[in-house]
């Protein structure tokens, strides 16, 4: 169990945390861009904490979706990205085969209908799998299928999200934490000396700051390369331009970050989100 994993919107949803502020809500979903995954052992120890009454699925669904209303990594920006429901399926199931999961799950079928009846759990660990961890994992299912629904509805698809729209949603448009990530999101991979310059600051003065809001430079920097990379994994331009366009060392490189990030590879991320599957 030491080394296995688990989605980190499920953790937190078993966990059930409140009082939550919009910046911890940032500082979080900025961490979990860059690692998408906290260990087995807290999912399995928030599951088998929940109370028969604070378990039931339509409770954890609700406590899902609203991680999810403020997740960017690049595995969601993926499955929410499709608008046939068939695409969600496969590209589940293959996320599920390709990241560490202490449980892997497995979901029959290729449409809608009940995600629940045709889905198989296969344990990697020596550990019970409690019923709120499996809701858990299938609400983000269900909330995926709801999704593909209406960008299938919508003439343009899947609203763009990245850092800069979710400090819109949380309403911290005009803090330094998302100054900076509208700079590197707009501007890219630029030296955190020379972007404490562009926002007329020192840069002890903005590492200070950043730290009171519970982040870095360096992580804001990560994050924003990672969700630039991700939304450029659909175009035409090859893996290494983009990696070396985004700041990444090498195309290895790249490929470990999204590997940390979502659980998959950006090959094979691209090839889910072009339906070769």
């Amino acid at each position: 169990m030491s080394n296995s994993l688990a989605y980190h919107v499920v953790v937190h949803a078993l966990e059930g945390r409140a009082g939550w502020t919009p910046m911890a809500r940032f500082a979080s979903a900025v961490s979990h861009v860059i690692q998408g995954h906290l260990p087995y052992q807290r999912y399995h120890a928030a599951g088998m904490a929940r109370s028969p009454k604070g378990s039931a699925p339509g409770v954890i669904e609700r406590l899902v979706n609203d991680f999810l209303a403020t997740d960017i990594n690049p595995s969601y920006l993926l499955l929410s990205s499709f608008r046939r429901e068939a695409d969600v399926f496969v590209a589940f199931n293959a996320y599920n085969q390709s990241a560490n999961l202490g449980v892997q799950t497995s979901l029959g079928g290729r449409g809608a209908g009940n995600v629940a009846r045709g889905a198989t759990r296969a344990s990697r660990v020596a550990a019970s799998d409690p019923d709120s961890c499996r809701h858990g994992t299938l609400a983000i299912v269900d909330t995926m299928l709801a999704t593909t629904r209406a960008n299938a509805a919508a003439p343009d698809g899947a609203p763009h999200r990245s850092l800069g729209t979710l400090a819109l949603l949380l309403g911290i448009e005009s803090s330094t934490a998302a100054e900076v990530a509208f700079v590197f999101e707009s501007e890219g991979h630029l030296p955190i000396s020379q972007l404490a310059g562009r926002l007329g600051c020192h840069q002890r003065t903005l590492e200070r700051r950043l730290r009171e809001a519970g982040m870095t430079a360096e992580a804001l920097r990560q994050a924003a390369r990672l969700v630039r990379a991700a939304h450029r994994l659909p175009s035409g331009d090859s893996l290494t331009m983009i990696a070396a366009d985004e700041g990444f060392s090498d195309l290895a490189h790249m490929t470990r970050a999204f590997q940390a990030a979502a659980g998959m590879p950006p090959s094979l991320i691209r090839k889910l989100g072009k339906g070769q599957n």
